[in-house]
């Protein structure tokens, strides 16, 4: 096995191993909630101590219908219904019922595992482009839809960038 092979393995099984992590973490594994121990200073009970993030793959979830004007039921939010208005082929805005979304981004590479959407934390080299995700927060829950740039009209909008501690 060649050095180059080597790292790859390596990279690859680091990557999926911080990917586990951060899957039982967002199941309420160990540690979550405590305050101390999540890398911010304990600043999580400032920001919502409690929230459960819940991270979609918006794209795979329009599938087809991204590429169909008009608005389209992707998902639900507790009762609610949560729907995406596409235009020209982008995501121009995403609602749940009467929740207004949050508009977020990250430029943290953000892969899907078993369907759902998990940061990964490991890469050897910073990821270029964003993510935008529309987060709905119902002050327990806060589902985040993910898209990857190509696929949102983000210029007409102001973006925030995306808190994981929230």
């Amino acid at each position: 096995m060649s050095i180059k092979q080597l790292c790859n393995v390596l990279v690859v099984g680091l990557g999926t191993i911080a990917a586990v992590h951060f899957a039982v973490a967002r199941e309420g594994g160990p540690g979550r909630g405590q305050g101390g121990g999540n890398g911010n200073g304990g600043a999580a009970k400032e920001h919502g101590k409690g929230h459960m993030h819940h991270h979609k793959n918006g794209h795979d979830m329009l599938g087809a219908k991204l590429k169909q004007e008009g608005k389209h039921d992707v998902g639900k939010f507790g009762n609610k219904t949560v729907s995406a208005e596409v235009k020209n082929g982008k995501v121009r805005n995403m609602t749940a019922g009467d929740l207004a979304p949050k508009r977020v981004r990250t430029k943290m590479k953000m892969a899907s595992v078993d369907g759902l959407i998990v940061p990964i934390a490991l890469q050897l080299t910073q990821y270029e482009d964003y993510y935008y995700g529309y987060c709905f927060d119902d002050g327990i829950d806060y589902d985040c839809y993910w898209y990857p740039s190509s696929d949102v009209d983000y210029v007409d909008y102001t973006w925030e960038d995306y808190d994981p501690y929230y």
